[in-house]
C-alpha cells in the first residue's frame, strides 16, 4: 500500500499474515488504509517540520550580529543560547551613535519557527534605522510599537487571520561624557545592574514608553 501525502509518494507499507493464509478482507483493507493514511500524515508534518526548523536556524544566524561594532564607549560582551523548544525571535544589538554613545538593544519576539525568525528580522532592522534619528529610548520603542501595530495589520486578511505579533524590546543609550545610561521597556524584563562590589540590582524601568536614567558609578558597573 503506498504511503502518499497528497501527491507526495513517501514509500510503501507492506502487511502480512503469520498464521491464516486467507486474502484481507474488505475491513482489514479498511483499517490497512487507515494506519497508513495516518502514519503517512504525521511522517509529512515531520520532515516539514525539520525541513523549516532548518530554514529558520540558518535565517535567525544570519540575522545576528557576526562581530561587535568598533565602539570605545564599553566593554562588551555576550552569549547567546536560544531555547531549546525550538529557534525563537530574539536579538540583541549594539548601535553605535554620535558623541561618542552607544545603543544596548536586548527584543524578543513572541513564537518559534520562521515566522518568528523573520518577524524579528524586521524589527532588527526598524531598530537600527530609527537609532539613526537619535531619539530617546522611549521615543523609539513608540515608533517600534506603531511598527509592530502595522505589521499585524498587513498580516490579518479577509479569508485568514494571522496569529497577533508580540514582542517586547529593551533600548538602552549609554553615554561615556555625562556618566549615564537612559534606558526603556517595552514588555522586557529588567535589566541586571552588576556593580563592582558583586551585587546586583534591577532597576526599576517601567515597562512602558517612558524612559529611567542610572548614574554610573565612579567605576563602571556592568549590564546584562
Amino acid at each position: 500500500m503506498p504511503l502518499r501525502a497528497g501527491a507526495l509518494i513517501l514509500g510503501v507499507v507492506n502487511f502480512w499474515r503469520a498464521d491464516k493464509p486467507d486474502p484481507f478482507d474488505s475491513e482489514e483493507l479498511a483499517l490497512a488504509e487507515e494506519l497508513v493514511a495516518r502514519a503517512a500524515v504525521s511522517i509529512d508534518n515531520s520532515r516539514r517540520y525539520t525541513r523549516e526548523h532548518g530554514m529558520a536556524v540558518t535565517l535567525q544566524r544570519s540575522l545576528l550580529p557576526r562581530r561587535l561594532p568598533e565602539q570605545t564607549a564599553l566593554d562588551v560582551a555576550y552569549r547567546y543560547l536560544p531555547a531549546k523548544a525550538g529557534v525563537g525571535g530574539d536579538w540583541f544589538d549594539v548601535l553605535p551613535l554620535s558623541g561618542a554613545r552607544v545603543a544596548l538593544v536586548v527584543g524578543d519576539v513572541v513564537g518559534h519557527g520562521l515566522h518568528a525568525a523573520a518577524t524579528m528580522g524586521r524589527l532588527r532592522t526598524a531598530v537600527h534605522n530609527f537609532s539613526a534619528l537619535d531619539l530617546p529610548p522611549d521615543e523609539l520603542l513608540g515608533l517600534l510599537d506603531e511598527l509592530v501595530g502595522r505589521i499585524d495589520q498587513d498580516e490579518t486578511t479577509e479569508d485568514s487571520v494571522a496569529p497577533v505579533t508580540g514582542a517586547t524590546c529593551l533600548y538602552a543609550i549609554y553615554d561615556p561624557v555625562t556618566l549615564r545610561c537612559t534606558v526603556a521597556r517595552a514588555g522586557h524584563p529588567p535589566p541586571a545592574l552588576i556593580r563592582p562590589d558583586g551585587t546586583v540590582d534591577f532597576p526599576d524601568v517601567p515597562a512602558g514608553p517612558r524612559s529611567a536614567s542610572a548614574d554610573s558609578l565612579s567605576r563602571q558597573p556592568s549590564w546584562s
